[in-house]
């Protein structure tokens, strides 16, 4: 089934009697060699798809469950069991201090555990913007970034389920980043004031990518990050310069540029050579050794570490052996501006003018 044939068959059952939440199934945490989660009233059932009829549950003695790997399967005390296991609790799960929903999927990774969070969408999307956003971010913003958080979940849905993946997404910053079933209650509020809303364009939900801090102008989906999707175009931000990372400074000297690289000596010369229409860094030259070569920005970023050159819209200097990175934003650049979004709130502006600037050609759904 497309894309757009499954969101209209979603918006189709929005609309029956009794259609519930959709749920969202986030990996918190894998590669583990057992796990213990604690609870209240526990239970256990083998998974099944969702909106079928799951089977009787299976109570567990105890306020904690540890589950291990055994053969192909798994073990809780005694007993074996398949591949997957479904763990229900009366109230919040815990794995250490983590607070998780009332529903994990523990399943086998390899000759580990992965485990996965199931929990209603719009529960997901607010603990999507606890760990996304500042609280005291304007709650207009907030909505903007519960409607975007809400859409990307609800593509990756759509994704994982055309692929027959058992889980949608991860928790970190290579998905969203969520921060666990314990939302803060600006978090909670937005997430309720939006609840089942979602960014389409000709009835298919839209990759709502977003990012801290565009410094003055957004990226285009295509150069940021190889999307050429036509609501992922580059905007004029400019409310996001009191943000903290709008403008930053990198020195790394040419033998720590070359050990990060992977080369085989110090990096001696290194220049752009590529500049994308919104200033961004698009490709780079460098020598290290009597080696030249290119290197895609993307690719450079990478390799330094995301969070270590923020953003690809910066200048370099080499002075005495090292090099000196300025630069301004934060993230790749595409979709939502985080702390222009705050901006544009500021300003008094909602938060669907503040989409339609951000993604521009696309609508508001309800969804449920």
């Amino acid at each position: 089934m497309s894309p757009r044939s499954l969101l209209c068959a979603l918006l189709l059952l929005a609309a029956l009697p009794g259609r519930a939440e959709e749920l969202i199934r986030v990996v918190v945490a894998e590669g583990l060699s057992s796990l213990k989660l604690a609870g209240e009233e526990l239970a256990l059932r083998e998974p099944v798809e969702e909106g079928v009829e799951a089977p009787p549950l299976t109570p567990l003695p105890g306020t904690s469950v540890e589950v291990t790997p055994r053969g192909d399967g798994l073990r809780v005390g005694k007993r074996d069991f398949g591949p997957a296991l479904v763990i229900v609790s009366a109230r919040p799960l815990r794995m250490g201090d983590r607070v998780l929903s009332t529903v994990a999927v523990v399943e086998r990774f390899g000759s580990t555990l992965r485990l996965i969070e199931e929990l209603p969408l719009d529960d997901y999307v607010a603990g999507v913007l606890s760990g996304e956003l500042p609280a005291s971010f304007p709650a207009e913003a907030q909505k903007a970034q519960a409607v975007a958080a809400r859409t990307y979940a609800l593509v990756k849905k759509i994704e994982a389920e055309a692929s027959g993946r058992s889980w949608h997404l991860g928790a970190n910053v290579l998905s969203q980043v969520y921060a666990g079933a314990a939302p803060n209650a600006v978090a909670r509020a937005a997430a309720t004031a939006t609840r089942g809303e979602v960014l389409v364009r000709g009835n298919e939900p839209v990759e709502a990518f977003f990012h801290s801090t565009c410094g003055g102008k957004t990226e285009r989906g295509l150069d940021a990050l190889g999307r050429d999707l036509p609501y992922l175009v580059s905007v004029p931000c400019g409310r996001c310069n009191e943000a903290p990372g709008a403008r930053w400074t990198l020195v790394r000297s040419g033998a720590e540029l070359g050990k990060a690289l992977g080369l085989g000596g110090a990096v001696t010369a290194l220049k752009v050579s590529e500049q994308t229409p919104s200033g961004r860094v698009a490709r780079v030259e460098l020598q290290a050794g009597g080696q030249r070569l290119g290197l895609a920005g993307v690719d450079l970023r990478q390799r330094l570490g995301w969070s270590k050159l923020p953003s690809l819209a910066f200048e370099v200097k080499e002075r005495g052996g090292s090099f000196t990175f300025t630069g301004r934003g934060q993230g790749h650049g595409a979709g939502l501006c985080q702390w222009g979004a705050a901006g544009m709130a500021r300003e008094g502006k909602g938060y669907r003018e503040i989409l339609r600037t951000y993604y521009p050609g696309t609508e508001l759904t309800k969804l449920y």
